[in-house]
């Protein structure tokens, strides 16, 4: 056991640059690392967590009341990674922090070698029992994950249920069942995507030529105030489409003027020669600019239009399901063709607003349904008061969750939810706990939040950033 005035490593010295540098590159690591597993702002780099629980658990072989057991079997561990140690407590210092320097790096967090060494460091240090990490903020688990590959107990708790979820799953479910989890979460998952295509094909029409659709790019609308015009204004960062080399694609727009009624605005897809053909777009900081009259409105009147539309994200149809002025408008569609490569975009029809109004009736009657915890399927929860500079989005008239997203995307994430409430698996497996984390990504990318990256051709997550805006 190291003594009590026995100083940590990491108290004398620490490989900050190595480390730093490991931490960085994390960043960028996708396939198979816990932090693709589910969204979390303030997730700790994997690398820093597991140098620094090192630092703080091994004692500094120059301290003179750090135990001689412990120098002994540290150098014989470290020669198994590493050249031979030399024989003063310095020589071993330095090994030591080159180990933990090393260890930082992602690609030898899983190598067997370095993590015996590691362990067998661990138990070197604390022979009488295993040392128990506790971590009362855990957030996204990178300290407790670390303590579990550094071979100690880990206690991590969290006061926010996504937080404590994505606990569960990465240091309970993950370690106790291994691949068979994974392999439990590929067939039943496949099992609910089969019945949710089923269930919610007629809501997402091919088009004639076979062609998918694969996003479906609208705009929220505001009516021009200025007494001559009237017009319906598509609020619009950009009029572009893609940006990239060699698939340059943008919308513009014409002004058709109706004798005896407001000014329209059409739009047609093209392929610009040049960034000067595209059109500005029709939104800068909250004011929207009329393309019919040029009129601009201030960000009070947007937001005061888009209040009484309930954030403006639904289509507002008739009795006969025909849209109406006002509400959402429907610019372009991006589809896939069978046996074709790259994205297409074409502008919208009449079918695809039907299949959103099918959508926008099948929902009325899902939202009465209730889950087996007695919760609505489509959250009716209240959004909380708008207090904070990164939650403004009560300020344009959301009132409950489910606001947050439209129809269609309430319609599939209550198709998900009851399929997945109705699953029982074997109990062996943990896998709902993980099916509800894959139904939580779906909502990131479900909602009226989402927008569509011109160079990538995809379409970007709700939480671009830590803040839930317009």
């Amino acid at each position: 056991m190291i003594p009590k005035d026995c100083k940590r490593l990491a108290e004398v010295d620490f490989p900050i640059a190595v480390v730093s540098k490991h931490s960085a590159r994390e960043k960028s690591i996708r396939h198979g690392h816990p932090s693709t597993l589910h969204l979390w702002w303030a997730r700790r780099p994997l690398a820093a967590c597991r140098a620094m629980l090192l630092g703080l658990l091994l004692p500094d072989p120059c301290d003179k009341h750090c135990p001689v057991d412990f120098k002994e079997k540290a150098r014989n561990l470290l020669p198994l990674v590493q050249g031979d140690v030399g024989s003063k407590d310095e020589d071993l210092r330095k090994p030591l922090l080159k180990f933990i320097g090393d260890f930082a790096n992602w690609d030898l967090s899983s190598n067997q070698t370095y993590l015996e060494v590691s362990r067998g460091l661990v138990k070197a240090a604390h022979t009488e029992e295993t040392p128990l990490v506790v971590d009362p903020f855990a957030g996204g688990g990178s300290i407790p994950l670390e303590a579990l590959r550094l071979g100690c107990e880990a206690f991590a708790s969290d006061l926010n249920p996504v937080a404590c979820l994505i606990l569960k799953v990465m240091l309970e479910d993950i370690p106790r069942h291994g691949s068979e989890l994974a392999n439990e979460l590929r067939r039943v998952g496949a099992e609910i995507k089969a019945v949710a295509e089923k269930e919610l094909a007629e809501f997402y029409p091919p088009d004639p030529d076979g062609s998918r659709p694969i996003a479906y790019l609208w705009a929220r609308t505001v009516r021009c105030e200025s007494p001559n015009c009237g017009a319906e204004i598509p609020l619009m960062r950009s009029f572009w489409l893609s940006k990239k080399i060699g698939r340059k694609r943008a919308l513009r727009y014409k002004v058709i003027r109706p004798q005896g009624a407001h000014p329209q605005i059409e739009f047609e897809i093209f392929e610009p020669k040049n960034d000067k053909e595209v059109s500005n777009g029709t939104v800068t900081r909250a004011k929207a600019t009329c393309p019919c009259c040029n009129i601009v409105l201030s960000p009070d009147r947007v937001r005061a239009q888009l209040r009484e539309q309930r954030g403006g994200a639904d289509v507002i149809f008739d009795k006969n399901g025909v849209r109406r002025k006002g509400g959402a408008r429907l610019l372009s569609v991006v589809t896939l063709k069978k046996n074709g490569q790259g994205r297409h975009y074409r502008l919208s029809t009449v079918t695809d607003y039907k299949a959103v109004w099918k959508a926008a009736k099948a929902v009325e009657r899902v939202s009465k349904e209730k889950l087996p915890n007695g919760l609505n399927l489509v959250p009716d929860e209240p959004l909380p008061p708008n207090n904070t500079n990164a939650f403004r989005i009560p300020n344009y008239g959301l009132k409950q969750w489910s606001d947050v997203s439209t129809s269609r995307q309430k319609l599939v994430l209550s198709m998900l939810t009851k399929n997945l409430a109705q699953i029982h698996a074997d109990n062996t497996t943990d896998v709902k706990d993980l099916l509800a984390l894959a139904i939580s990504r779906c909502s990131d990318f479900n909602s009226s939040h989402n927008s569509w990256a011109l160079d990538g051709e995809f379409v970007r997550s709700t939480f671009s950033r830590q803040a839930l805006g317009m």
